[in-house]
């Protein structure tokens, strides 16, 4: 017998890659919400429910708290309240553990708390790259852009593929993990080795996680696959 699941935020970056790993499970159900949607109607349908429909920008958070707090706290504060008794997985992000003393930090932070009730997982992700992302430091140093984080910066980069791959393995447990490549890469190496001409400025932005699952990929698939997508974009 197939289980439902319903997945809000079904067309950002993760919350896609979530559906199309579900989608390739026979004994998954997929249930998509979208903000136009009747949420309520379709979270009654479901056995288990996975809110990825937070905004990720922090820049934008930084400069517009309020509209963040409603974005994110406000929003999930709702949810859980139309979730009930269901099991409920809260995708978050490393920020609400390393950067507490940013607005997008703090607001990530106190979305885990309303659902961290024994019965939900909470699940935290950090920097990311694959199909349909073409945001980020890591694109930058790809397009010769300004990086506006440290060269210091580490990142644990890992393909949005498997971190839905183990979000869906994952949806028995609770409590909080963190989700990420096992080892890291330092932007100003990954500059070097991609031969980009991306200056920095900003503070160190390292996000690694802690206790990452043991087949967790290392950050070489991140190198080659950047190598990979400078080719592409050579050949344009």
């Amino acid at each position: 017998m197939s289980r439902s699941i319903a997945v809000i935020g079904a067309r950002g970056f993760v919350g896609a890659a979530i559906c199309k790993e579900i989608n390739g499970r026979p004994d998954c159900e997929l249930i998509t919400i979208h903000r136009s949607d009747d949420i309520p109607s379709l979270i009654s349908k479901a056995e288990v429910v996975i809110h990825v429909a937070n905004p990720s920008k922090r820049f934008f958070a930084q400069n517009n708290p309020q509209s963040d707090f409603v974005e994110s706290v406000e929003k999930t504060f709702t949810i859980k309240h139309l979730v009930k008794d269901k099991k409920f997985i809260l995708i978050s992000s490393i920020s609400a553990r390393v950067q507490q003393d940013t607005v997008y930090g703090r607001n990530r932070r106190a979305c885990e708390l309303i659902v961290d009730d024994g019965r939900s997982l909470i699940v935290r992700l950090g920097p990311m790259y694959g199909e349909g992302k073409l945001v980020g430091a890591f694109y930058d140093l790809l397009e010769n852009n300004p990086v506006y984080v440290s060269e210091e910066t580490q990142y644990a980069l890992v393909d949005v593929a498997y971190n839905a791959r183990k979000i869906v393995d994952f949806i028995d447990r609770v409590g909080l993990i963190e989700i990420g490549a096992r080892d890291s890469i330092r932007l100003g190496k990954l500059k070097t080795i991609l031969g980009s001409s991306s200056s920095f400025s900003g503070h160190d932005d390292t996000q690694t996680p802690i206790d990452p699952p043991p087949d967790a990929p290392g950050v070489r698939d991140a190198i080659d696959y950047a190598l990979s997508l400078k080719e592409q974009i050579k050949n344009k």
